[in-house]
């Protein structure tokens, strides 16, 4: 789906360094209509991608110049100097463009300003008498979603209210600027949340009153019914709020009480994604496809992100440590490699440079298809009924709610035809009826202190505790949560939220420690927002400095063959439609 812009917003310097305007500018079309306010939230949601740069971030991502077990070491090149830096959990100063924290921070405000513009429209409308709860509920969502995306990046994770004052927030913003370069004081992690809780809330209470669901041409693309209470879902769980995650997860996977009628109803169709597609690219549209019923919020970008998949930028990727104890790794029921039997796992050439789920692929928009110059947009699945359903097994492992949690992740078994035979059968249309049988005892059995798919977790220093019967469901969560949200980031937070320490290895560098508590869990600002006096996240041993204006040069255009498993070799003739 493509976004175009139809109304024309200018968004002061606020948060650059580049104040190119020496008067008030007042540029804005006149937004007087409820026509004219639903184009307008048409570009509501924020085209960068987020997801590269958490992932990144995290453990799923790893440098294969790194020395191996047998200390051999690689000579490859990454995509740009981006994914050093934020492979490093570096200050990036190499590039403003696209996946970079400049693009991704003046988008998303970019997004907020739009949704404060639709507010203010609604307000004078609504004094006329017009009814605009519907348009309102999406304005106030999408304002709070975009806030949250950016405070998962660029902020500490929330602790308790009284530990989180201490930690550097956002500015929330809630209304149009209206000055030249304004400045700004950035408010605590417990202000930051709280403001958007109220959004979230708000909206939530004008979508029971309206849905924007009966005017949206493809609801899947902007906030619809079951997308807001996925959000709250998610937002209760990072907040610790169990019961609302509960209460909203239910209203999302409402209609299913066994494991086997929320997989067959609700959840991502893979029997559909691995045996009728012919192609990685009719695989990513399987993943992205908005008539899913498990796909609930999507979002487009503009994204070079899905090259680093390829061999000839193959220095990050989800290979070694991150894809044995991921996609490769063994499960509670699944033995080593059991995964692969199930999902379509597709690999940079060899498995030996990493492997990637056919989501995380992109589609290529050519402006000039002699010279073959054009866009890479990536479609990113944000809110989904899987991770959903995860949220609610953790939330009800939390609340000891144990053999609730049990049957949610049977269910997510499930949907991916895992079953204690270890082999891929297909319980709904490939009329095998073999049973999951994910049990507390195989859940005790395999997740213990020491295993690495049961890492230490600093939940105390975090400022709350884990049920001791509810522990091992915890790191099973967990598990299965690193697995659904492989390539979209949300791993950095659960990361974040329960203290997870882990290390990267940059080339033939000693290991570098994230501790549970380091500053740079909170992704340093963009170099241009500091320049502009905005206060940056606390380091330790880094001086922030001004950006280079050095760009690293991409080219598009080659690619490299990919191949499926460990079978199929495709060309990239092949695998263009």
């Amino acid at each position: 789906m493509k976004k175009y812009i139809y109304i024309l917003i200018v968004v002061a310097a606020a948060f650059t360094s580049c104040d190119f305007l020496d008067k008030n500018p007042d540029l804005r079309a006149t937004i007087d209509t409820q026509a004219k306010v639903r184009l307008l939230l048409v570009n509501a949601y924020s085209d960068a991608n987020a997801s590269a740069l958490m992932e990144f971030s995290s453990d799923n991502i790893v440098d294969n110049n790194a020395p191996d077990a047998t200390g051999h070491t690689k000579s490859l090149s990454a995509l740009g100097t981006l994914y050093d830096e934020i492979f490093a959990w570096e200050p990036v100063k190499s590039t403003n463009m696209q996946d970079s924290p400049n693009y991704i921070w003046s988008n998303h405000y970019m997004a907020i300003a739009v949704c404060n513009q639709a507010l203010q429209a609604i307000a004078d409308l609504e004094k006329q008498g017009k009814d605009m709860t519907a348009e309102k509920a999406e304005a106030l969502l999408s304002r709070a979603y975009h806030h949250f995306i950016l405070a998962c990046i660029f902020c500490q994770a929330y602790k308790t209210d009284a530990e989180s004052e201490k930690d550097l927030g956002l500015v929330y913003m809630t209304a149009p600027e209206t000055t030249v370069s304004p400045q700004y004081t950035r408010e605590s992690v417990t202000a930051t949340y709280k403001h958007i809780q109220q959004d979230l809330e708000q909206g939530l209470e004008y979508m029971s009153i309206s849905s924007p669901d009966a005017y949206l041409n493809v609801p899947k693309y902007h906030f619809n019914y079951k997308a807001a209470h996925a959000f709250a879902a998610r937002f209760y769980l990072y907040t610790r709020q169990w019961e609302k995650v509960i209460e909203h997860a239910d209203l999302v996977l409402a209609g299913a009480t066994t494991s086997e009628e929320i997989m067959q109803n609700l959840l991502f169709d893979n029997y559909n994604a691995h045996v009728t597609c012919t192609s990685i690219s009719s695989e990513s549209y399987a993943w992205t496809d908005a008539n899913s019923p498990s796909n609930l919020l999507l979002m487009t970008s503009m994204s070079s992100t899905p090259y680093t998949n390829f061999p000839d930028y193959g220095r990050y990727q989800c290979a070694g440590d991150a894809l044995n104890y991921s996609l490769l790794g063994a499960g509670p029921i699944w033995d080593s490699r059991g995964l692969v039997r199930s999902l379509s796992i597709w690999s940079a050439g060899s498995d030996q440079y990493g492997s990637f789920l056919a989501k995380n692929y992109y589609f290529f928009e050519y402006t000039d298809k002699v010279n073959g110059y054009g866009y890479v947009h990536a479609i990113t699945r944000h809110l989904t009924t899987n991770e959903t359903l995860l949220c609610r097994a953790e939330a009800e492992a939390m609340l000891e709610q144990n053999a609730n949690a049990l049957r949610d992740l049977r269910a997510w078994c499930l949907a991916y035809d895992i079953n204690e035979e270890k082999s891929m059968k297909y319980t709904v249309k490939g009329g095998d009826t073999t049973f999951c049988d994910l049990t507390q005892a195989r859940i005790d059995a395999f997740y213990h202190e020491g295993n690495k798919y049961a890492p230490v977790l600093h939940n105390t220093e975090m400022g709350f505790s884990i049920p001791a019967n509810a522990k091992t469901l915890v790191w099973c969560c967990l598990h299965f949560r690193r697995i659904e949200n492989i390539h979209d980031g949300w791993r950095w937070m659960d990361l974040k939220r329960y203290g997870i320490e882990i290390s990267h290895i940059v080339g033939t560098n000693p290991a570098d420690v994230l501790t549970w508590d380091d500053d740079r869990r909170a992704i340093q600002l963009p170099q241009t927002v500091l320049v502009a006096g905005m206060t940056p996240n606390p380091r330790k041993d880094a001086q922030v400095t001004e950006s280079s204006s050095a760009v690293v040069a991409q080219d598009p255009t080659e690619q490299p063959s990919i191949s499926m498993g460990n079978h199929i070799t495709l060309t990239k003739a092949q695998i263009e439609e």
